[in-house]
């Protein structure tokens, strides 16, 4: 029966991009090589239609899926059992942009687009897409952010990936296909079902598009580091920066002395920020869409 489904997914996605052996190796371990597994094989489908045939093939042979987008998960869902008994079902391959409407403020785009190349696009409209992961945007997805409910620095203003989404489209699990991409802003008729998908981790579904809510790009934008006593002060700070800031609070960061230290130690060219040493600090960014004076 193997040996047929394998055949049947390379019908499908074309022989390609159904990889199994050394070049599915490295679809099967983690962002840190923590985790890893074994694959059936991987798929790496080009379109919608291509996923929903992939997963009415799986579960007609019921074989188990793991949805993986840029694979930069810390905590191994994007990784296979190692017992190879499951396919990983990469979304790599789907990063157009099918729309970008600078009038009502939204971007539409296949599941496996950059977080950078959604945040780039969006910069060359002079639009702004908040979702803050700098470190890994190069290489994370948008269907992977959707999938975790990603939150990032910008979660105070802008909210976590689920506050991000306007419209979803998605294979369900008998390989149907879900036509949720609605723009709509204010939309009252019944139940919202994108939220059934949105940080569900692929367990209801596969995310293969999405529609992206964008906001006015700031214009000036204030940076500090300031130095506090103890969390509960951080907190009082935030409370007193809200009520005088209002929503100009793009991030409001607490990091621990231990946390800096480790940074110290470990990434070069990094400097105490203070000539005191202090045990707790937080970094805070303002930003809005006037230009400073």
């Amino acid at each position: 029966m193997l040996p047929d489904l394998m055949n049947l997914l390379r019908n499908v996605v074309g022989t390609e991009h159904v990889l199994s052996g050394e070049t599915a190796a490295p679809y099967c371990i983690d962002w840190r090589g923590r985790y890893s597994g074994q694959a059936l094989a991987v798929v790496l489908p080009g379109d919608t239609q291509q996923v929903a045939a992939v997963v009415a093939l799986c579960a007609e042979h019921r074989i188990a899926i793991v949805p993986q987008g840029g694979n930069t998960s810390l905590s191994g869902g994007s990784v296979p059992l190692p017992q190879g008994q499951q396919i990983v079902l990469n979304l790599s391959r789907m990063n157009k942009i099918y729309a970008l409407d600078t009038v009502n403020y939204t971007l539409t785009v296949e599941a496996g687009c950059t977080l950078a190349k959604v945040r780039e696009a969006a910069e060359q409209a002079n639009r702004l897409f908040p979702l803050g992961l700098t470190a890994i945007a190069a290489q994370c997805e948008i269907g992977g952010n959707i999938s975790t409910n990603a939150g990032g620095i910008g979660v105070l203003r802008y909210g976590n990936m689920r506050d991000l989404v306007l419209g979803l489209e998605v294979v369900l699990p008998d390989g149907r296909i879900w036509d949720g991409l609605r723009s709509l802003r204010k939309d009252n008729t019944g139940y919202d079902l994108k939220h059934l998908f949105i940080g569900a981790e692929g367990t209801l579904g596969i995310i293969t598009a999405a529609v992206l809510k964008l906001f006015p790009r700031p214009q000036s934008v204030a940076t500090a580091c300031v130095a506090v006593r103890d969390p509960e002060v951080a907190v009082k700070l935030l409370a007193h920066l809200r009520a005088n800031c209002g929503d100009k609070i793009s991030a409001f960061e607490i990091i621990s002395r231990s946390c800096l230290d480790l940074v110290l130690e470990h990434i070069p060219d990094t400097v105490e920020p203070f000539v005191t040493r202090y045990e707790w600090m937080v970094l805070i960014e303002l930003s809005d869409v006037l230009q400073a004076p």
